[in-house]
């Protein structure tokens, strides 16, 4: 079976079209640089994706980079430390975006603005 493959969005806005071409039909934009989405095929330089939220729908290759960043998909905290029992350095809520550093079996070690730290592999979405 192929490995997932994860990528994220190279600019602040960014279209989702019904299918491959400039000329289909914007179902949605994404308004975030650094947004991840997974991969489910591809067609010439377009990308069938699909987000977090089981959005399908197609994106030009020119618009999506391979850095690994990860949604938040159940509220959880940030950790000094890869182990519940290290300082508890932030709360990161739904929906937030992080840039992953490198992760282990159960965590990954994210960075932000104001945080670099480890949460738990399980509160994100954007990595296997």
């Amino acid at each position: 079976m192929k490995k997932n493959i994860y990528l994220v969005t190279k600019y602040d806005e960014v279209n989702l079209r019904n299918g491959p071409g400039l000329n289909k039909l914007v179902l949605f934009k994404i308004l975030k640089k650094g947004y991840p989405v997974k991969v489910l095929e591809e067609f010439e330089s377009w990308y069938k994706i699909i987000d977090y939220q089981k959005r399908e729908g197609w994106i030009s290759k020119t618009q999506l980079i391979k850095t690994l960043y990860g949604i938040i998909v159940t509220k959880d905290r940030i950790y000094k430390f890869p182990n519940m029992q290290s300082k508890q350095l932030a709360l990161a809520k739904e929906n937030y975006i992080l840039k992953i550093l490198k992760c282990k079996k159960d965590w990954c070690k994210i960075e932000d603005t104001q945080v670099t730290g480890w949460i738990k592999k399980e509160s994100l979405w954007g990595i296997d």
